[in-house]
């Protein structure tokens, strides 16, 4: 008997909106312009690939059903429409920029139409595997149903900027970098309130209505210019009325039989990198302490970030691993449960959080300047600070009721050494919390900007 020739098709892929979408930080931050179907039909297909999958598949759908999350044209046929929008998909070019080299792939490299049976075979461009698959650092993840409800490309986009910094609770961008990432045309929406108007407000509208996560942005302003967007991310606690924040925690292999260790491994690399911990941080954990006492204490830091309870969940986090707080206050309620049970057992490195380097870390340029005049005093106090330590200076040196001519060009000598050594000081305070200095037009006195442009211009001559 004669051997068939003919392929056999791919197995039939279901769409299921609850599947999880991982993506690379490199893609998130990447450029690229699609309509909305053809955004749908990509992260479609992300949601279909696995975290133990060795290569991008090849998945074949039943155009129907991809028809109904894609959506369709008014007096077109389905099939006829969802073929344009895949033909128009592969001419489509993702750029890349990483490292000084620019990059640029096609999404689609494969596209199989069945007219007479219905169905739509596709596959990512093999080279974009680095950006779904092996992901064991700087990724973000979200259900499906997320970004499939959403009616605009802009509020997709914002929506995946938001995700990747959930964690951290707020993200400032830059107008000119927010454009950049959402690919509008530097003719399109020039003015400030057309931008707002069509971009954020529908973001913010689309998001906080039909997503995971909320936000409210803060416009920052350079002179009487909006020239940044301060996103403040919150995670809803209900999605649709049903499903919880914890629900909606990643399971890697979306089937029901449970995770394997290496899966599990997966898993809670994806938690400690949400959580903002460094690789070589997560390397270490991980090789250091029992997965169930990291898991626990991931857990442990989960529920005490959403109430509110911690700043720092990245440090915190590595802390309540070392000691096993989730074990501690366990056992602490064990033991006694008719007494008040304090909120968790705080360890010193959060009382004392307020240490410099740790207050400022996650801070935005205003609350870290908001921050540093809270400690340090307002211009004028500085300014105030440097005259009396000046006149102090001279009257230590000038000890005579008629001191000689050397004798004041001495005391003024070393009088601007002392307010010379207290700029320096200043400038140092500021660059450790990543501050710029001074600017020569804060100072009233006019004594003293004389000073300090002289101070900045030594600077600027001995850094060269």
């Amino acid at each position: 008997m004669k051997k068939s020739n003919v392929v056999q098709p791919y197995d039939l892929e279901s769409i299921n909106i609850k599947n999880w979408v991982t993506k690379s930080n490199i893609l998130i931050e990447s450029t690229y312009k699609l309509s909305l179907q053809e955004q749908r039909i990509l992260l479609i297909m992300a949601s279909k690939v696995q975290p133990n999958d060795e290569t991008l598949k090849t998945y074949r759908f039943r155009a129907k059903d991809f028809i109904e999350i894609v959506g369709n044209k008014k007096g077109t046929g389905f099939y006829s429409y969802l073929k344009e929008i895949v033909n128009g998909l592969q001419t489509k070019i993702l750029t890349i920029k990483e490292k000084g080299r620019q990059r640029n792939y096609n999404w689609v490299i494969t596209s199989i139409y069945e007219e007479n049976e219905g169905y739509i075979t596709l596959q990512f461009h093999p080279s974009l595997k680095y950006l779904f698959l092996e992901l064991k650092e700087k990724f973000t993840s979200y259900q499906l149903e997320n970004v499939v409800r959403l009616n605009s490309v802009y509020s997709i986009r914002i929506y995946e900027l938001l995700k990747q910094y959930e964690r951290l609770r707020k993200r400032e961008l830059t107008l000119e970098e927010l454009r950049h990432f959402l690919a509008i045309e530097p003719t399109k929406y020039k003015q400030y309130g057309h931008f707002k108007s069509k971009v954020l407000a529908v973001a913010q509208k689309e998001i906080n209505n039909k997503t995971d996560i909320h936000f409210e942005f803060v416009e920052i302003k350079t002179g009487r210019k909006v020239t940044s967007i301060e996103f403040i991310i919150t995670s809803s606690s209900i999605l649709n009325g049903v499903s919880s924040v914890k629900e909606k925690e990643p399971e890697l292999n979306q089937t029901p039989s449970g995770l394997t260790d290496n899966e599990k491994e997966n898993r809670l690399q994806y938690d400690l990198v949400s959580l903002g911990v460094k690789p070589e941080k997560i390397e270490w954990v991980l090789s250091e302490f029992t997965k169930e006492q990291v898991e626990r204490n991931i857990k442990y830091t989960q529920d005490r970030l959403i109430k509110g309870d911690i700043t720092h969940p990245h440090s915190y986090v590595i802390k309540s691993i070392q000691k096993d707080y989730a074990k501690a206050s366990q056992e602490s309620r064990i033991i006694k449960p008719k007494k008040p049970i304090r909120k968790e057992l705080v360890p010193d490195f959060i009382k004392n959080y307020k240490d410099n380097q740790q207050i400022f870390e996650n801070s935005t340029l205003q609350e870290k300047q908001k921050l540093f005049l809270e400690k340090n005093g307002t211009q004028k106090d500085f300014e105030e600070m440097l005259i009396q330590i000046r006149e102090l200076k001279k009257k230590l040196v000038l000890n005579s009721k008629e001191p000689s001519k050397e004798e004041v060009e001495k005391a003024h000598e070393l009088a601007m050494k002392e307010v010379l050594q207290n700029m320096k000081k200043d400038l140092k305070k500021r660059q450790e919390v990543g501050l710029e200095p001074r600017l020569v037009n804060d100072f009233e006195n006019k004594a003293l900007k004389k000073i300090y442009k002289s101070f900045l211009e030594s600077q600027t001559s001995s850094e060269v």
